[in-house]
């Protein structure tokens, strides 16, 4: 669980829109010579933990998970549930939540699952894998590159 801070500048206002740091994920992962994405290099506010959200999730269980009372929860998390094609992004530092957006699914699919615990930010370099999807775009995939393997940073 982490803790909600009342007053977060960096989220995004529009209640059903892909955020900021999910739009410069998509332009990173979206160039067709891309082979690699470092979340960390797309942010510019603190943050050691990364948390992600599925469609369908309720604005109740995200204001669970933040230990947040509806009524502050309500200000951050402006959509009863988490639309089709868009997962939430959460981001903290030290349990803290600093930002959290919706994050459209055309702009890159994470292939990691999480879990309650998180993502270190030392994990959060992703290898971009470009497949066909079905309506003939491209759809790029995110997968976790061990820290070993991705080298110093």
């Amino acid at each position: 669980m982490l803790l909600f801070i009342g007053a977060l500048a960096g989220c995004n206002l529009a209640p059903n829109s892909a955020g900021q740091i999910s739009e410069r994920i998509g332009e990173v992962a979206n160039e067709p010579s891309s082979k690699e994405l470092d979340l960390g290099r797309l942010t510019s506010f603190g943050w050691d933990r990364l948390y992600l959200f599925k469609a369908g999730t309720t604005r109740e269980a995200i204001c669970r998970f933040l230990s947040a009372n509806r009524n502050l929860c309500d200000r951050v998390v402006r959509y009863e549930s988490v639309p089709a094609a868009h997962m939430a992004i959460l981001f903290a530092l030290d349990g803290r939540l600093t930002h959290i957006e919706l994050h459209a699914l055309a702009n890159g699919e994470f292939d990691v699952d999480p879990g309650p615990e998180g993502l270190p930010r030392s994990d959060c370099v992703f290898r971009i894998r470009h497949a066909a999807s079905t309506g003939e775009a491209s759809v790029a995939h995110l997968e976790p590159i061990p820290v070993a393997a991705s080298g110093p940073r």
